[in-house]
Formats: C-alpha cells, sequence, structure tokens
C-alpha cells in the first residue's frame, strides 16, 4: 500500500465518501502487526486482501 497516507484523486472529487476508509483500516492492521494488499480486480474494481496475525494457542 501507499506510504504517503491518505491522498485523494482530484477525479473522484464527484464520488461519494470521504475516501478515508481504506487509510484508516490500513494503518489499523499495520498496528497490529498485519498487512493490507490492494490490486485490480478482473473486470473492473479492485481486490482488498488483508492478512492479520494469527495468535498464539492458548493466548
Amino acid at each position: 500500500m501507499s506510504s504517503r497516507g491518505f491522498w485523494r484523486s482530484p477525479s473522484a472529487r464527484s464520488l461519494p465518501g470521504s475516501g478515508l476508509g481504506l487509510s484508516i483500516v490500513e494503518r489499523a492492521v499495520r498496528d497490529i502487526g498485519g498487512r493490507v494488499a490492494i490490486e485490480n480486480a478482473p473486470g473492473g474494481g479492485t481486490l482488498a486482501t488483508v492478512e492479520l496475525p494469527c495468535a498464539p494457542p492458548g493466548a
């Protein structure tokens, strides 16, 4: 993901929403040792993959 933090394209200004959701998710996931990957989905759209660490057994 982008290391520059929140950024919104000028061309997206006509779309609803603030665009902060993914930036918030990325920071929260990174804070607990996880990872977020973003890529273009086949046929259009976006595929977001979130990897979270597992708790050790008995935790």
